[in-house]
């Protein structure tokens, strides 16, 4: 059995003294370790090693556990007692259709299927039928046609497995669903694979599988799957092999393509994806270890996958047809770090490196980027790393490397003392302060949103021990957080979008695409007020396994401008706004707030000399999109272009440019 597949109830070996800082993702001397694996030995040696001189019966208080509320205005999808919804990558798991329905995907254990309702913990496999789950919101109401399978893959010379999860999901440009996980199903291997719907709205789905793993030149195993759907209706998969065991990163990761769906799966090898491809040699990243990578399509065709570098740089890797056939990859170094740059040995240091958790979305064609980043100290010339005042970062190519959110003095002083005096998390246990970021954008492509799951001191619940009280502690009580910016404007101040002080929120997952002024949001939060882990696992052996609820909120920004204006109103240089500018392939528009139009309203594009190029009228959800084609249906020429409301006055046009 592979290491992954049996590490779903985490222990912590320590195998040295512990050290009080990070030189790597995990504290030296530390490893995670599968529920088969062995444990810290005596609860003395664990008393010693976490430098107390207390009973551990003192560590951990005693406390009565309580029914916790979701979210305001959070609506519940499901529940499971699976905990592990996502590990490390920031894949897709809820888009809006452009009819605004919603739908979502998500770690389920399935235990209705075999009648065992709670699970077993010491069952040899407490999970057997864990996997995706799909659920769609139409109206206000939910549809859950249930755990994503095809049981016509089942191949009668193999034993197929009932097992799979950790996806992520995408819709295709005739409206269906396709949904990745990592699933043995044909019997012959566990790898990524992606099933999409038979009909939309439908309950059945068709497997769609990639080629057996070539173990070399292949890693040993490519699961943990991500799935985008391409503009000429193909399909682009991208699956890791994370470093089993650790946890703080992947030893490599390929993508296989499907130039299109219709072909059927044929026993024993009849897979429909194309073989997997590599993306870029590990030793691009430091240390010869990526960070888990993120992938995301835009609407000219081009595929992106964005991966840290933990203490060293972030990566995009672009193909141009989503391939990632040779000729057809760019790879862009969005940051330029240099450990000469880092000098000081202390709390002053105004050095920071990534963490391992990034996330990529395409703005129409424009790639951004966001990632975590924590403090980065020299000390005896040595580099360590601390979860001291961490920050979220964003980077997109016209306004570069942005800090989004930086934690100030006084928010979470003492969150990097949660493990015991190891400074910083236990990747794949605790969090930095701030973490797990992503990024999306409004409906109209004008505003950008970027949210994280934040820490803060008073949120810590040191009864979640993972079993080794007094070592791994500090897992808490998250709240999901979010800030927005315009062109020309910088980020706004940091909005608690959960607000749970005893909810445990965490694995969320944000929307491409959010209408109005609000942000979609799919997330697992806690039943009661009992943390788990932050990235990895449940609590362990103490108390077990928990219930926990899959939530959906669709929670209105303050800082947008699409619904509400500011008590002193943001003057723009236009009254119409082009969203990306420059653009490649096409432009959205927007009226801003304090401009008044008909409803009937449409924008005019105008070269620099006056000749009349398009009209573009509004659409159902109010943007206005321009496919950068002229009226007559030709391919309008790069230059600079005005747009202005036709037959408006007082509303000012906007320049903007259109690539070639």
């Amino acid at each position: 059995m592979k290491p992954l597949a049996r590490a779903f109830t985490l222990g912590l070996m320590m195998i040295a003294t512990a050290a009080h800082a990070r030189t790597g993702p995990n504290v030296p001397g530390a490893s995670m370790l599968g529920s088969d694996g062995p444990r810290a030995g005596s609860l003395a040696t664990r008393a010693a090693l976490a430098g107390r001189a207390t009973p551990l019966s003192a560590v951990t208080p005693q406390v009565n556990f309580f029914n916790v509320p979701l979210a305001v205005g959070a609506e519940q999808v499901d529940s499971t007692y699976y905990d592990l919804q996502d590990m490390g990558s920031l894949g897709t798991r809820i888009a809006v259709g452009p009819n605004g329905i919603v739908h979502v995907t998500y770690m389920k254990d399935f235990c209705e299927t075999n009648g065992l309702c709670p699970p077993n913990p010491a069952a040899p496999d407490p999970f057997p039928y864990r996997g995706m789950g799909y659920a769609y919101r139409v109206n206000g109401a939910w549809s859950r046609p249930g755990k994503v399978q095809d049981t016509r893959l089942n191949c009668p010379q193999c034993v197929p497995e009932h097992l799979g999860g950790f996806g992520s999901l995408t819709l295709s440009p005739s409206g269906q669903v396709g949904i990745a996980q990592h699933m043995n199903e044909d019997g012959c291997l566990r790898r990524g694979d992606l099933y999409l719907e038979d009909a939309p709205g439908g309950s059945t789905w068709s497997g769609y599988l990639t080629p057996l793993v070539q173990s070399p030149p292949d890693p040993s195993y490519l699961e943990f799957p991500q799935a985008v759907a391409n503009p000429n209706g193909s399909f682009t998969l991208m699956a890791e092999s994370p470093r089993g065991g650790i946890y703080d990163g992947v030893v490599d990761f390929r993508t296989a393509y499907l130039a299109a769906p219709g072909g059927k799966f044929t026993c024993p090898l009849g897979w429909q994806f194309g073989a997997w491809t590599k993306v870029a040699p590990v030793t691009l990243f430091r240390d010869s270890v990526p960070g888990f990578p993120s992938m995301a399509s835009s609407s000219n065709g081009r595929v992106g996958i964005a991966a840290t570098s933990f203490g060293g740089d972030v990566y995009l890797m672009e193909s141009s047809n989503g391939t990632f056939a040779a000729g057809t990859i760019v790879i862009r170094k969005l940051t330029n770090y240099t450990d000469a740059s880092i000098t000081s040995g202390d709390s002053t240091s105004a050095q920071y490196r990534p963490y391992i958790h990034c996330h990529v979305a395409y703005n129409d064609t424009t790639p951004n980027v966001v990632w975590s980043e924590l403090q980065a100290r020299r000390i005896g010339g040595q580099l360590q790393y601390f979860g001291y005042r961490p920050r979220i970062m964003h980077w997109d190519p016209v306004r570069g490397v942005e800090v989004v959110k930086q934690v100030a003095q006084g928010e979470a002083d003492r969150y990097d003392e949660v493990d015991r005096g190891l400074s910083g998390p236990l990747a794949g246990q605790n969090t930095l302060q701030v973490d797990w970021p992503q990024v999306g954008f409004s409906n109209t492509g004008l505003e950008t949103y970027v949210a994280w799951l934040r820490f803060t001191d008073n949120e810590v619940d040191p009864t979640a021990d993972m079993g080794l009280p007094g070592i791994v502690t500090g897992i808490g009580f998250g709240d999901i957080a979010a800030s927005a910016t315009r062109p020309g404007d910088g980020w706004s101040a940091a909005q608690n979008l959960t607000n749970t002080p005893n909810t445990d929120e965490r694995f969320f997952s944000i929307a491409p695409r959010n209408g109005g002024g609000k942000i979609h949001l799919l997330y697992e939060a806690s039943a009661t007020n009992q943390a788990g882990d932050a990235i990895l696992g449940d609590r362990g052996t103490t108390p077990g396994i928990l219930l926990r609820r899959i939530a959906y909120l669709n929670a209105p920004l303050s800082a947008s401008q699409l619904t509400s204006v500011d008590a002193r109103p943001r003057l723009f240089a236009s009254s119409v706004i082009a969203s990306p500018n420059p653009a490649s392939t096409g432009v959205r528009f927007a009226i801003s707030m304090g401009a008044s139009a008909a409803a009937d309203a449409a924008i005019d594009v105008y070269t620099v000399n006056g000749r009349h190029v398009a009209r573009v009228a509004a659409r159902a959800d109010g943007a206005f999109a321009w496919n950068g084609r002229e009226a007559t249906g030709g391919r309008a020429q790069a230059g600079v272009y005005f747009a202005r409301v036709n037959g408006a006055s007082g509303i000012s046009p906007v320049q903007f440019t259109l690539l070639p």
